[in-house]
């Protein structure tokens, strides 16, 4: 958990595309470029449209893709000891987001709660959607479910608790989840300079790989 010292974080909006709109508890109100978001905060999109957010030391980088609500629930950060110790907590009530985590302290929290799971991330890239698929990009992602379930979800794998264990994601879903990351990374920037996310080889499944094998026709 954070600390007492913990200092409060905020979310500023780097990229809007189409149209989006935010509420502190109140009225929904139109979202712009510049807006700096509070923990409490909710935001959604509507189709065609998306936010790219910048969450610095809680993130860095979140993105909202369309027909999505999200909220902010926490964000706080205590940089008083020689580790950095943050907790963010967002909460996916509907639609799909897409984020960058740095590697973080053993005490930090990164949570993105659904409505069938919970995904807890230590450093990765993640692409999570409220109807309970959980992608890893890269890094690896507890999701806890159910009555006191876990699954650990490593990177170029998919997840949906009601489907049985992880499996690969195929590539075409790999590839849009990496085209939307790396558009979120140069949107939001950032103090260390732009970074482009590649996969470290062609992805093939290996299901896919063994069919190929086995064909008749292989060499």
């Amino acid at each position: 958990m954070a600390s007492v010292q913990a200092e409060t974080g905020r979310a500023v909006v780097r990229s809007v595309r189409g149209t989006a709109d935010y509420s502190d508890g109140g009225s929904w109100l139109a979202l712009k470029v510049g807006k700096v978001l509070n923990p409490g905060a909710k935001i959604r999109t509507q189709p065609q449209s998306t936010v790219d957010l910048f969450l610095d030391i809680n993130g860095p980088v979140v993105r909202v893709t369309e027909n999505t609500e999200v909220g902010l629930d926490k964000l706080s950060f205590d940089k008083t000891g020689s580790d950095s110790v943050i907790e963010t907590q967002l909460d996916l009530k509907s639609g799909r987001i897409l984020g960058r985590v740095h590697k973080l302290a053993a005490a930090s929290k990164y949570e993105v709660k659904t409505p069938v799971g919970v995904a807890a991330i230590k450093g990765t890239e993640y692409d999570i959607s409220a109807n309970g698929v959980f992608r890893v990009i890269r890094g690896e992602v507890l999701v806890a479910f159910g009555a006191g379930r876990n699954q650990v979800v490593r990177g170029g794998e998919s997840f949906t608790p009601t489907g049985g264990g992880p499996t690969p994601i195929d590539a075409g879903t790999l590839r849009d989840s990496v085209a939307n990351l790396n558009d979120l990374v140069i949107n939001t920037g950032g103090p260390e300079g732009v970074v482009i996310i590649q996969p470290s080889e062609p992805f093939v499944s290996p299901v896919i790989s063994k069919e190929k094998a086995n064909s008749p026709t292989a060499n």
